[in-house]
């Protein structure tokens, strides 16, 4: 039964269709929703409220309590609804119903109808459908894997940076869902999400991209990259004093995913670091949370690439310190065995830019002067601040 009520939904949004129903609905308010539903698909327009009260009713006939109280929580109804959040909202909503086994052959079906829509709209929701679903793909569609890949490459072009977006998150996603498929097209997959970095223009898009090239390191390590590897790293580098948050964000989660992986090129990665540490260091004490948490994990895995071994010691045994303390910890060693390195935080802070000529992110020029300003006079009876 719930199977055929979101079928016969599906179906009913299709234009045309030559299938009918196989259980209509009977109530008059099932087919006012409907008939709401298909005036809203007419008039290019999609997830308003009248279509999001439809889906709800069918849906509580479908779902356990649980999902839909997820839903809920979450905060999917509301964000389908919104222009900026709609795409978001898309994904959660397909993860859902993929954990009921409520996407059918007839729902991709009629959501493929909508990727060449002359509604920019529905292009943007049939996008993020498929991006959600490359992550999980139900057993009897992997036959179609190939293809939906192809589609997401294509998109990746799409004039609206959201439907960019979606199909870059998917590139991602088809890692894990479809690893056989994203291996044979390894070279195509990199080439569009080594250029969504270069989309400056849109921040989203180059933090999607990031994203989705961190599920790609993860998965073929830097042997299975090449020369690509060395590429998307000296990429990467380059958003770690990014303005915008979800820059920073994902930059300093794919170059965790690169330490992890740069065991076949760990002289190159090791350059790296020492041009990086700088940036890892002051971004402890990043003024997103977010950022911050990812920037201490990300300092963690590059530890072992800098050579000195009080340096190392002192962050891989930071448990328990705060991020100004472990800022403060790692100074005392620069102090003690590498006052050259320590130098260098004075110079950067002088000219507030990287010795690669980045500017320094306003809250790090900020977190560096704190840091020089406490660390200022160190010896060896330094004791760690509270």
């Amino acid at each position: 039964m719930k199977m055929s009520l979101f079928m016969d939904m599906e179906f009913g949004m299709s234009e045309p269709t030559p299938l009918k129903a196989a259980e209509p609905f009977s109530s008059a308010t099932d087919k006012s929703c409907l008939e709401a539903l298909r005036s809203e698909m007419s008039l290019g327009f999609l997830f308003t409220s009248p279509y999001c009260e439809a889906l709800e009713l069918v849906l509580s006939r479908c779902m356990e309590k649980r999902w839909l109280l997820l839903l809920w929580r979450q905060g999917a109804w509301a964000s389908l609804k919104n222009p900026q959040a709609h795409a978001d909202g898309v994904c959660l909503l397909t993860s859902v119903l993929l954990h009921n086994q409520l996407v059918t052959r007839g729902v991709i079906w009629a959501l493929s109808q909508w990727l060449n829509s002359p509604s920019g709209n529905l292009q943007l929701t049939a996008t993020a459908f498929f991006a959600e679903l490359m992550k999980d793909p139900p057993v009897m569609e992997k036959k179609f894997l190939e293809s939906v890949l192809g589609v997401l490459v294509e998109k990746s072009q799409h004039g609206i940076g959201a439907v960019r977006q979606m199909a870059v998150r998917g590139l991602g996603n088809a890692v894990r869902g479809a690893p056989k498929e994203v291996h044979k097209h390894k070279a195509a997959i990199l080439e569009v999400l080594q250029r969504g970095l270069e989309n400056t223009t849109c921040p989203v898009v180059a933090a999607e991209s990031m994203l989705a090239l961190a599920e790609v390191v993860r998965k073929l390590k830097a042997e299975g990259l090449g020369s690509a590897f060395k590429d998307i790293a000296r990429s990467t580098k380059m958003f770690l004093e990014a303005e915008p948050d979800v820059l920073r964000f994902s930059a300093f989660s794919l170059y965790a995913v690169l330490a992890s992986s740069a065991s076949g090129k760990r002289s190159f990665f090791t350059r790296e670091v020492w041009e990086t540490w700088v940036s890892l260091l002051l971004h402890l004490r990043d003024p997103d949370p977010e950022v911050s948490n990812v920037c201490r994990t990300t300092l963690y895995v590059c530890a072992p690439f800098l050579v000195l071994e009080r340096v190392q010691e002192s962050i891989v045994t930071s448990i328990g310190l705060s991020a100004a303390q472990l800022q403060y910890e790692v100074c005392h060693c620069l102090v003690r065995d590498a006052p050259a390195m320590l130098e260098k935080l004075h110079s950067i802070a002088r000219s507030r830019r990287l010795e690669n000529g980045q500017a320094l992110h306003p809250a790090a020029v900020a977190v560096l002067g704190d840091i020089l300003e406490k660390t200022r006079g160190l010896s060896g009876s330094w004791q760690q601040p509270e």
